[in-house]
């Protein structure tokens, strides 16, 4: 059977919207030379693209056996050998799934929280609130353009105050009255992530069946948008990390 070791990519193999570093290239080389390698990530492919630029431009990396999983798993990417780039070869839609009419009172949902966020915390919000991701709807009520320092601001208030964990009580509450199938999960540490049931990162093993699976991740538990994934694979395949460091040491015990 093959094997194929899962990352989350913020907070497991980069830094929050920070690029790849050279000491986790270099441990996802090793990994690659015994299984093969998926990012599943609630971002878009762009944001993997970016901040993992230097682990696709490496010469150490064997492409072929390195996968992204982005949207959950909603959407895949594979090397194509012959054009030397990776291809969409899957997708779905959310706006398909739900209907338009459904995705209107999320959304209008999500801008109406949207202005009380801004009323009530004074913060430097810049810009990107609502990024339609074609699998699900990323909101983001800091902004998508927050730079790091402004980043941080909203972390150290959201941690002070629960602001994401009480909007989510009322956006989960307003989808149940509604009756619509959707799931909201905190995204990272900064964001929403709102999709239909059942897209959460378990549908990466749609892709994946003959398998053997292991994932890490960094949000695992409560609310977090890894933990679907997590507790699927629990008890022996799947580990939580709090920082691509220990993501590093995981890696290194899993090759041992």
């Amino acid at each position: 059977m093959s094997s194929i070791v899962l990352f989350d990519m913020d907070g497991t193999l980069t830094e929050p919207r920070q690029l790849i570093q050279k000491d986790m290239i270099d441990s996802i080389a090793m990994l690659l030379e015994k299984s093969e390698v998926g990012i599943v990530t609630g971002s878009d492919a762009d944001y993997v693209f970016q901040q993992c630029k230097a682990l696709f431009e490496n010469e150490n990396i064997d492409k072929a056996k390195l996968h992204i999983f982005p949207c959950n798993g909603t959407k895949v990417f594979t090397w194509n050998a012959e054009t030397l780039s990776y291809e969409n070869i899957y997708a779905v839609d959310m706006v398909g799934k739900l209907g338009q009419d459904a995705y209107s009172t999320i959304l209008s949902k999500c801008f109406e929280y949207q202005a009380c966020i801004v009323m009530l915390h004074k913060l430097p919000y810049t810009g990107t609130f609502f990024h339609y991701r074609g699998s699900m709807l990323n909101w983001c009520p800091i902004g998508r353009s927050a730079k790091s320092g402004e980043r941080l601001l909203w972390v150290e208030e959201d941690e002070k105050n629960k602001i994401r964990e009480h909007f989510l009580k009322l956006l989960v509450k307003d989808v149940d009255d509604a009756g619509l199938p959707v799931t909201v999960a905190l995204g990272g540490s900064t964001s929403f992530d709102i999709y239909p049931d059942g897209w959460d990162k378990t549908y990466v093993t749609k892709h994946l069946q003959g398998y053997d699976m292991f994932f890490i991740g960094d949000k695992c538990t409560g609310t977090g948008n890894d933990r679907a994934l997590y507790d699927m694979l629990q008890p022996d395949n799947s580990r939580e990390t709090l920082n691509p460091s220990m993501t590093i040491e995981i890696i290194e015990e899993i090759t041992s």
